[in-house]
């Protein structure tokens, strides 16, 4: 096959894809997979877990496992609405290095942070964290964008990367708020 028919063929290809991501409700494909906005049924079609889903209500999740890190797809309504990647190892090296990418793609984060008043630095920091007597957290919210990015660092699940769909969060915690 002479190489333009194959240029024009994946041209076409990923017109096709980027259609069907926009008419499945995809707001942005994160970790080449998963399709913020899109349908947990359609995924779980496409990428098959070793797990059943689990269901509560509205909601539902996946994990999928990738060595020892794992990624959390958690949907509202059948609606994917988050996507969280964790990362090992859980250090001071591996945040600062997803905080660099962030930031050159995005921009300067948001601080959520919640910690201790008498921290004081980074090693304080990481103390409290591993401790459970806080969490660093960083949020990336694009002007106008649907969606957004949030980097933290827990005691429960180390160094995550969580995509979300502000609106289907919303929702989905309103939802949950209105339960109790």
């Amino acid at each position: 096959m002479p190489q333009w028919m194959i240029v024009i063929l994946l041209s076409l290809t990923s017109m096709v894809l980027a259609a069907e991501e926009s008419s499945d409700g995809c707001l942005k494909r994160v970790f080449g997979h998963y399709c913020l906005g899109g349908s947990m049924a359609q995924l779980l079609q496409q990428r098959p877990a070793k797990m059943d889903p689990i269901v509560n209500g509205d909601r539902s999740g996946i994990i999928y496992t990738k060595g020892r890190e794992r990624i959390y797809v958690m949907a509202y309504q059948g609606r994917i609405y988050k996507v969280l990647q964790t990362y090992e190892p859980s250090s001071q090296v591996t945040l600062q290095r997803l905080q660099r990418t962030l930031g050159k793609k995005y921009g300067n984060p948001q601080d959520m942070s919640h910690l201790p008043n008498y921290v004081r630095n980074m090693a304080g920091k990481i103390g409290a964290v591993r401790r459970g007597e806080g969490e660093l957290r960083y949020r990336w919210q694009l002007p106008g964008s649907p969606w957004r990015v949030e980097l933290g660092w827990t005691r429960k699940l180390g160094i995550s990367l969580a995509y979300l769909v502000n609106g289907l969060d919303q929702q989905q915690r309103e939802a949950d708020e209105s339960s109790l």
